[in-house]
C-alpha cells in the first residue's frame, strides 16, 4: 500500500530553532505513515549525533531530504566541499534507515546558472548515495532559466538512469502540473520514484509567491493531477511538506493532518490500494 509521509521541516524549522530534539515530541501529533527527514545546514557539525538520536526515537524515516546548499556548491564548482557535505547527508540517511533521498541538484540564487557543472557531478553523487544504500532522486526545483521538466530531460540525456521526485508545488510555479502528462513529458514518469504533494498560490513564475501551502489553499488542481497520475505506472509513496507553522510561530497540526488525509483519499480513489 502506498504510504503518506510528512516532512519534519513542516514542524521543525526556523520558528523553533531547527531543534532536532523536538522531532519525536511533535511527531506524536501527526497521523501519517512515517517522516521525510529534512536535513539543515546547522546540523553538519553534529550530524552523527542527530542521526543516532533520531534512530533511537523509534520513528520511521523512509525518505530523507538532502540539505539544499549542496546544489549551490556544485554550481560554484566547489565539488570537493559539495561531495564532502553530501556524504554527511548520506551517512545520516543511512543511520536513520532512509531508503530514498531527495536532492536539489540546482538551488538558490545561483540555481541553474551553471547547470553543466551540476550535471557533471551527478554520477559521483549517485555513487556516494549507493555506497550508503540510498536511492538518489532529483527534485523538479524551480529554476531561474525556466522549466524544471526540461532540465530533467537534459539530465536524462547524460544519465538515462537518473531518478526523480516530483513536487506539485514546484511544478505549479511553471504551470507544469498538466504539462507533466503531455506526450513530450509522459515518458519522464518511468523515472519518478517519489512525490511531494503540496499546494501553492500565485501567478506563473511569480518569485514573490513560493510559500508551500496545505492542500486546498492554493491553485493546484489535485483531482486532475491524481487522475492524470493514474495513467502512469507510479508505485511510490508521498510526502506532505506544507508547513504547520502559524504566523505567530505556533503549530497547526489539524491542517497538516487534513492534508495527509486528503492525499491518502486521492491516492486510494485514483491509484487504488496497491
Amino acid at each position: 500500500m502506498r504510504e503518506v509521509f510528512v516532512s519534519t521541516g513542516a514542524f521543525v524549522g526556523r520558528p523553533n530553532g531547527r531543534d532536532h530534539r523536538l522531532i519525536p515530541l511533535l511527531a506524536k501529533n501527526i497521523v501519517c505513515d512515517g517522516f521525510e527527514l529534512m536535513f539543515y545546514k546547522d546540523w553538519y557539525d553534529h550530524a552523527d549525533g542527530i542521526g543516532g538520536f533520531l534512530k533511537s526515537s523509534g520513528l520511521r524515516f523512509p525518505t530523507f531530504h538532502c540539505e539544499k546548499g549542496v546544489g549551490e556548491l556544485l554550481a560554484k564548482e566547489d565539488f570537493n566541499e559539495a561531495f564532502r557535505l553530501f556524504e554527511i547527508n548520506c551517512r545520516a540517511a543511512e543511520t536513520v534507515g532512509a531508503r530514498l533521498m531527495v536532492l536539489h541538484l540546482w538551488n538558490g540564487i545561483i540555481s541553474d546558472s551553471n547547470i553543466s557543472a551540476n550535471f557533471s557531478a551527478f554520477s559521483r553523487l549517485k555513487e556516494i548515495a549507493h555506497a550508503h544504500g540510498v536511492t538518489l532522486t532529483v527534485e523538479n526545483v524551480v529554476a531561474h532559466g525556466g522549466s524544471p521538466l526540461k532540465l530533467w530531460h537534459r539530465l536524462l540525456l547524460q544519465s538515462p538512469d537518473a531518478l526523480f521526485t516530483y513536487d506539485t508545488k514546484m511544478a505549479q510555479f511553471d504551470l507544469e502540473n498538466e504539462k507533466a502528462f503531455s506526450e513530450e513529458n509522459f515518458p519522464l514518469w518511468k523515472n519518478v520514484r517519489h512525490l511531494h504533494i503540496n499546494d501553492r498560490a500565485g501567478g506563473y513564475r511569480d518569485w514573490t509567491s513560493l510559500k508551500v501551502l496545505q492542500l486546498g489553499r492554493g491553485d493546484v488542481d489535485f483531482e486532475t493531477f491524481f487522475k492524470n497520475l493514474s495513467r502512469t505506472d507510479y508505485r511510490g509513496d508521498f510526502t506532505v511538506e506544507a508547513t504547520a507553522f502559524t504566523e505567530n510561530g505556533g503549530l497547526d497540526f489539524d491542517s497538516l493532518n487534513e492534508s495527509v488525509k486528503k492525499v491518502r483519499e486521492l491516492s486510494e480513489k485514483y491509484l487504488g490500494r496497491a
